[in-house]
């Protein structure tokens, strides 16, 4: 069987929880004997793609053993990240898709490669989706205004319209959004968060949860025991963007005076003024360190020096990656009472909560752990009842569902 996974962006230049995901899959899909490419969104200057079709330039490459096709536009359309299907993208997609033939196309992120599984449609190839976040409901993902405030629901474009006129509005979003989601033989999600608000939104489509799975063999569980008055790192992994809240853990620390507290913050950033914020922050506070990026190969050991781990998003996160990882390394958590992240995390129980943008709640429940850092044996011993699954287990699930498509194609 050959699968072709679509997905926004992906290694190397991009290397957020989505990309994980798909990356994870395919190596499992490919270590089950099945045949697998990934097809991908790539903003790197033209001088580095050696192929062309049309309007578009394109590149082979490898990545950790799967092989990957990377596609942009001579010139990449202003409203490219909004768009459900872009029609310039016909003629090349379905060129692709010929030259690929594959049995089946799964969706790890419709952004940018809408124009692909519009041709899936009309070459009669099925596809399934997982749906990662909002992207359906919402042109910027991630269901949040301008002003920081949560938006429920689009209202078919009108909340669009009424709130983030900095967005092109397109027409019709919704009813062509229902036309690639209509046709899909599954659609899946990662959290049962994300399933209710897209079942909310489309009440005549079925989404189904499959929780991601976590590659143990990176995993090293932590055992540290703790004695009153012992020093805590802290730490944030992932994209330091403001919908992510890396704001909020620098306002809290900054307010505690303990000598006995450090915060590491791993991750980069697409947004330089933003970058600057947070150095700005946290530059007369020696006890934060800004330690760049970091990879699958580095967890085990980042966890090991990890006490705490802080996930302060502002917007519904759907299956944050590194709670997860935090979790089957059995290391307690604070996250911000919202979306996936609340599914996980009961506060006093594995973690602690506290409310959305809340800087003084936040810094409140590190405090908790300062003055009573003996609070965390507990907290670790409830972890020890989470069982998160595998990756291995996650793969056999999409496998199955694999498998029942092809056999129904037949």
């Amino acid at each position: 069987m050959k699968i072709i996974y679509l997905v926004h962006q992906f290694y190397p230049e991009f290397y957020t929880g989505t990309e994980k995901f798909v990356l994870n899959i395919a190596k499992m899909s490919q270590r089950n004997q099945m045949q697998v490419k990934v097809i991908t969104y790539s903003f790197n200057p033209i001088e580095q793609f050696d192929e062309s079709y049309g309007n578009f330039v394109f590149r082979r490459y490898v990545h950790e053993g799967i092989p990957v096709i990377a596609f942009r536009h001579l010139e990449i359309p202003p409203h490219i990240h909004y768009e459900i299907v872009n029609e310039e993208m016909n003629d090349f997609s379905e060129h692709i898709l010929k030259e690929e033939n594959p049995d089946l196309i799964h969706v790890g992120h419709p952004m940018r490669v809408g124009g692909f599984i519009a041709a899936a449609q009309r070459l009669d190839i099925p596809y399934t989706l997982t749906l990662t976040d909002f992207y359906f409901m919402c042109p910027k993902c991630i269901l949040l205004r301008p002003n920081f405030d949560l938006c429920d629901s689009p209202k078919e474009g009108l909340a669009c319209q009424a709130h983030c006129g900095e967005i092109p509005v397109e027409k019709e979003r919704r009813a062509k959004a229902l036309r690639l989601l209509t046709p899909a033989q599954g659609i899946y999600a990662p959290s049962q968060f994300v399933a209710s608000m897209i079942n909310k939104e489309y009440p005549g489509i079925n989404v189904q949860v499959i929780n991601h799975g976590m590659s143990y063999g990176k995993i090293k569980k932590n055992k540290r025991v703790y004695r009153s008055g012992d020093h805590l790192t802290f730490f944030y992994g992932g994209a330091l963007t403001v919908h992510k809240g890396v704001h909020l853990i620098i306002e809290a620390f900054t307010k505690i005076k303990s000598d006995r507290i450090s915060l590491n913050i791993y991750g980069s950033s697409h947004t330089p003024d933003y970058m600057n914020r947070l150095k700005s922050m946290a530059e007369n506070d020696s006890r934060i360190t800004f330690c760049g990026v970091y990879t699958e190969n580095d967890v085990s050991r980042i966890y090991s020096e990890t006490d705490v781990a802080i996930v302060p998003s502002i917007w519904y996160e759907n299956y944050p990656l590194a709670l997860h990882e935090a979790l089957a390394s059995n290391i307690p958590l604070i996250v911000t009472n919202l979306g996936g992240m609340s599914e996980k995390i009961i506060d006093g129980h594995n973690g602690y909560t506290f409310g959305i943008g809340n800087a003084d709640e936040l810094r409140e429940a590190i405090e908790k752990l300062v003055e009573m850092p003996e609070k965390l044996n507990e907290l670790k011993d409830n972890i020890k009842k989470f069982m998160i699954p595998t990756i291995e287990q996650e793969a056999f699930i999409y496998e199955r569902i694999y498998k029942a498509i092809a056999k129904k194609k037949c």
